[in-house]
């Protein structure tokens, strides 16, 4: 094993052995995770909430924070060390699901619309579990699944890791985060499509200096309440939901497979599966939150 390797091995363990972190909820956050446009008030119509994962800003949803749905409000759930948020909490699943239900309901919210997207699919499906409300979609994107899936992704995660170390002929870690970045967009194998492998190489170049090593107080922070998240088997709440799953055939982190037995077991309405793409979906399928738009009914964009 490459001596560069050991510190994401050592990162990779500590998550897995730690079960948690050691930070209080979002409860205690010196900040609300929670924003929104701007057109939040008692009783509007509808509450698009859009909730990203592990890692990521809510940026990764421009395209739905310009939706300009009549009587809606745009409200995103933002991350602990991300967009402006202290690192003083930690993704607590049930919590963060609260909270949303809490804003929501108090609001009085008509119809509630949900985009989760990998750790955020299940504070979705948990913030659906206690909304007031029975007009609730949610949509659920490169979902993560409920233990052991997390712990999967994990051990499978740092292997892919380590091979990408190895296809970057262990130059750099940025390099290798380059190049795990280029799994993450079109799965273990599109290196043996040239026309994958281009693409995924031009949009890794176009991230290139923009990936470090993340801190292991961010990595737990984010993913250690995951690890061990179950959900609740035929939830009334769920049942009477209009759940619709949107994933990648080749995702390298949570497999179709596992994702098509969360579909049924929620139950999902339904699954769009998107041929040759990965986890990232928001990044290289363009129709991603078109779909999603046309799947809650909400008309075309604008």
């Amino acid at each position: 094993m490459p001596s560069r390797s050991l510190p994401l091995l050592l990162t990779l363990c500590a998550a897995l052995l730690a079960g948690c972190s050691t930070l209080p909820t979002a409860q205690e956050a010196e900040v609300m995770p929670i924003v929104h446009d701007g057109k939040l008030h008692k009783g509007v119509g509808k509450a698009i909430v859009v909730i990203p994962g592990a890692m990521a800003s809510v940026n990764m949803y421009a395209p739905v924070l310009d939706w300009n749905v009549p009587d809606s409000t745009v409200m995103a759930y933002r991350f602990p060390g991300l967009d402006g948020m202290k690192l003083d909490h930690r993704v607590d699943i049930e919590a963060a699901g609260e909270l949303i239900a809490e804003v929501l309901t108090k609001m009085e919210v008509r119809e509630v619309y949900l985009i989760g997207f990998s750790t955020g699919g299940p504070i979705a499906l948990e913030a659906a579990r206690r909304l007031k409300t029975p007009d609730v979609d949610i949509a659920l994107v490169s979902t993560a699944g409920p233990f052991p899936a997390a712990v999967k992704a994990s051990v499978e995660g740092f292997f892919d890791v380590l091979k990408a170390m190895g296809r970057s002929n262990g130059k750099t870690l940025d390099e290798t985060w380059l190049e795990n970045y280029r799994t993450l967009l079109y799965g273990r194998k599109h290196l043996e499509n040239k026309e994958l492998a281009a693409r995924s190489e031009e949009l890794a170049m176009r991230q290139k200096g923009r990936f470090g090593t993340p801190r292991l107080k961010l990595t737990l922070a984010h993913t250690s309440d995951l690890m061990t998240w179950t959900l609740p088997r035929d939830d009334p709440k769920l049942r009477a939901a209009h759940i619709g799953v949107f994933h990648g055939a080749t995702d390298s982190v949570f497999s179709l497979k596992d994702t098509e037995r969360l579909a049924g077991r929620i139950p999902a309405d339904g699954i769009r599966v998107y041929p040759n793409e990965g986890h990232l979906l928001y990044v290289t399928e363009d129709r991603l939150f078109d779909e999603i738009r046309g799947f809650f009914g909400l008309g075309p964009g604008g």
